[in-house]
């Protein structure tokens, strides 16, 4: 439910900004910006025993998105791809025994986003959509006989991958900048350096 008040404040800010302007913006039909950063949360479920040591890394994130169609209502429309990548790792330890868990994922795919044309050329505010594949790779290990008969499994899944963000960047000067994006994607939270190119 917070979530979504969160969502519902960006848009609204969105919207109460984006007055349209032909005048210099940071985001136009000629822009190409890569963003690299790093991501906090994320909606994949990770199953081990209560009480494990969970270690996570930071998602690490990254995007390319250049100005394609212009004049789109008070916007201009973007196009890009993205690719990220997260693990997480669980372990367990009891009576001499040793559970641990190890998950890896993987996101690649294209993205399609909507950038407000602001009378501003160090803000930009977007939504975005991504649409690509989720590859996850797991395993599982166990040291106790009486449990699974010291167990080594491991596996990989692959699915459709979704995604939806909001966003805003500051830039600096036409070829860097900050950004920070926040949705229902490998990360709920990723910020950054964006590289015009």
């Amino acid at each position: 439910m917070k979530l979504k008040s969160i969502y519902s404040a960006l848009i609204a800010i969105m919207l109460l900004c984006g007055s349209y302007s032909a005048k210099a913006q940071a985001f136009s039909i000629d822009s190409k910006h890569l963003n690299l950063g790093l991501g906090l949360g994320g909606y994949y479920n990770y199953g081990y025993l209560s009480g494990s040591d969970v270690t996570r890394i930071p998602t690490i994130f990254i995007s390319y998105d250049q100005g394609f169609i212009e004049d789109v209502g008070p916007g201009i429309i973007g196009i890009g791809g993205f690719l990220g990548y997260s693990s997480a790792t669980a372990r367990y330890a009891y009576t001499g025994y040793e559970w641990q868990y190890n998950w890896t994922n993987f996101v690649l795919g294209a993205r399609g986003t909507y950038h407000l044309a602001l009378d501003n050329d160090k803000v930009d505010l977007y939504a975005g959509l991504g649409l690509g594949v989720w590859v996850q790779k797991y395993e599982y290990t166990d040291t106790d006989p009486f449990f699974n008969g010291t167990l080594d499994s491991k596996d990989t899944f692959t699915n459709l991958y979704y995604a939806f963000s909001v966003g805003g960047k500051y830039m600096f000067s036409e070829n860097l900048g900050v950004f920070a994006e926040l949705g229902y994607d490998i990360a709920y939270l990723k910020f950054g350096v964006t590289i015009g190119l």
